[in-house]
C-alpha cells in the first residue's frame, strides 16, 4: 500500500514507501494516517475494500465498543469473523493482494474479548494489524497486557496493540502523572509490540460535560488540553501518539468542518501528535493532505540532517530562521520519515 493523490494533488516528492501490514514499525507507526472507526457490524466494508470505493481509506478499526449496542455484541464478533474470512478469501483467490488491504485493527470492548475473539476466528486473524484497547488505565492495563502477551506466544504473525487514554483516572488531574507512569510501566515489556498510543477527545471532554464546537478546536478546551500535554511529555519520546477524533464531517451547506479540521490537526501536529483519528471517509482526504510534508520543512531537514559536523548553525530554507543541528535534528528525523510516507508538497 502507498499514499497516493488525486490529480489535484501537486507534489515536489511522491510518497517512497510502499508498505502493508507486515512491514516494520518504525515505518508502519508513521503511516497510521487517518484511523477510521467504523461499527464491527458494517460488514459492507469488504465489499468497500474489494471494489476500492474509498480512495483514501489506508487503515480502520472494527469496533466492538461503544458504537456496539450491549445487545449486539454477539452479532458483531460475528461480524468481525465474516469481514476477516471474506477479505483472506479473496487474498487466497488472487481478488486481492495483502498490500492492497487497509491496515485493520479490531477495538475490543473488554478484557477477555481478544482471547474470545482467537479462538473464534484464529486463521483470519494473521491479516489484523492489531487490537485497540479502549479506556486504558493503571486499572485495567496489567490485566489487558497480560493476555496480549499470552496472544503474542500464540500466533506467528506480527500483532500490535494501542491503548486509547480517555478514562477519568487521566482525565483527573490528581491521578493523572501516576496513571501515565504505571501506563508506561505497564507497556515497556512488549514495546516493540505498541504501535501507538491514541487519545479520546471526545471522551475526555464528556468526564466534565464539555463538546467543542466546529469553530474551536480541543486544543480551546483548556482542561482537555493541559491533559493532552501531559500525555504527550509521558509518551511522545517513545511512541507515536495520534490525535483525537474530529466530530464533524462532510456538511453540503458548509465547508466550517473543513476548516475546523485542519486547523485542529495544524495544532495536534505542532503539539506533537501525528495522524489523526477519524469517524468519517470525507475526513480522510483532509487528515492524510495535512500529513504531506511542506517544501520549505523538507529542505530544512535535509540540510539539518546533511550539516557539516563542524558546523553547528546555518540559516534555514525561505525564512530567516535557524537550522541548529543540535536543537532540530530529532524534529528532521520525524520530518523525513513522514516525507517519505506521505510525499512533499510543492513550494508555493
Amino acid at each position: 500500500m502507498k499514499y497516493s493523490y488525486t490529480q489535484e494533488i501537486e507534489l515536489a516528492e511522491e510518497p517512497k514507501i510502499n508498505w502493508n501490514k507486515n512491514t516494520e514499525k518504525d515505518i508502519l507507526k508513521y503511516a497510521l494516517g487517518g484511523l477510521l472507526y467504523m461499527p464491527a457490524t458494517n460488514v459492507k466494508i469488504v465489499d468497500d475494500i474489494l471494489n476500492k470505493r474509498f480512495f483514501y481509506l489506508k487503515s480502520f478499526v472494527l469496533c466492538l465498543e461503544d458504537s456496539i449496542a450491549d445487545s449486539m455484541v454477539e452479532k458483531a464478533e460475528k461480524c468481525v469473523g465474516d469481514i476477516l474470512q471474506r477479505l483472506t478469501q479473496a487474498i487466497e483467490n488472487n481478488v486481492i493482494s495483502i498490500d492492497e488491504i487497509p491496515l485493520i485493527f479490531i477495538r475490543v470492548r473488554n478484557i477477555g474479548q481478544m482471547t474470545k475473539l482467537y479462538n473464534m476466528y484464529s486463521k483470519y486473524l494473521n491479516i489484523i494489524t492489531g487490537f485497540i484497547w479502549p479506556k486504558f488505565d493503571k486499572n485495567n492495563a496489567e490485566q489487558y497486557i497480560e493476555e496480549f502477551k499470552q496472544l503474542l506466544n500464540k500466533v506467528d504473525f506480527k500483532l500490535y496493540g494501542m491503548p486509547i487514554l480517555e478514562s477519568k483516572g487521566i482525565m483527573y488531574k490528581q491521578n493523572r502523572i501516576d496513571n501515565l507512569e504505571e501506563i508506561r510501566r505497564v507497556l515497556n515489556p512488549v514495546y516493540d509490540n505498541i504501535i501507538g498510543i491514541r487519545v479520546g477527545g471526545a471522551d475526555l471532554c464528556n468526564i466534565f460535560g464539555l463538546r467543542r464546537d466546529v469553530d474551536c478546536t480541543i486544543w480551546n478546551v483548556n482542561v482537555v488540553a493541559d491533559c493532552l500535554a501531559d500525555i504527550i511529555n509521558e509518551f511522545s519520546r517513545d511512541y507515536i501518539v495520534s490525535g483525537p477524533i474530529w466530530e464533524y464531517f462532510e456538511d453540503n451547506n458548509s465547508d466550517k468542518w473543513i476548516t475546523g479540521l485542519k486547523k485542529e490537526q495544524r495544532l495536534d501536529m505542532m503539539n506533537g501528535f501525528i495522524g489523526k483519528d477519524s469517524i468519517h471517509p470525507s475526513q480522510l482526504k483532509i487528515i492524510q493532505e495535512n500529513l504531506i510534508v511542506s517544501y520549505e520543512n523538507y529542505i530544512d531537514a535535509l540540510k539539518i540532517l546533511n550539516m557539516d559536523k563542524n558546523t553547528g548553525v546555518e540559516k534555514g530554507y525561505g525564512k530567516a530562521k535557524m537550522n541548529e543541528v543540535k536543537t532540530h535534528t530529532n524534529w528532521a528525523r520525524k520530518i523525513l520519515s513522514l516525507a517519505n510516507i506521505y510525499g512533499v508538497g510543492v513550494e508555493k
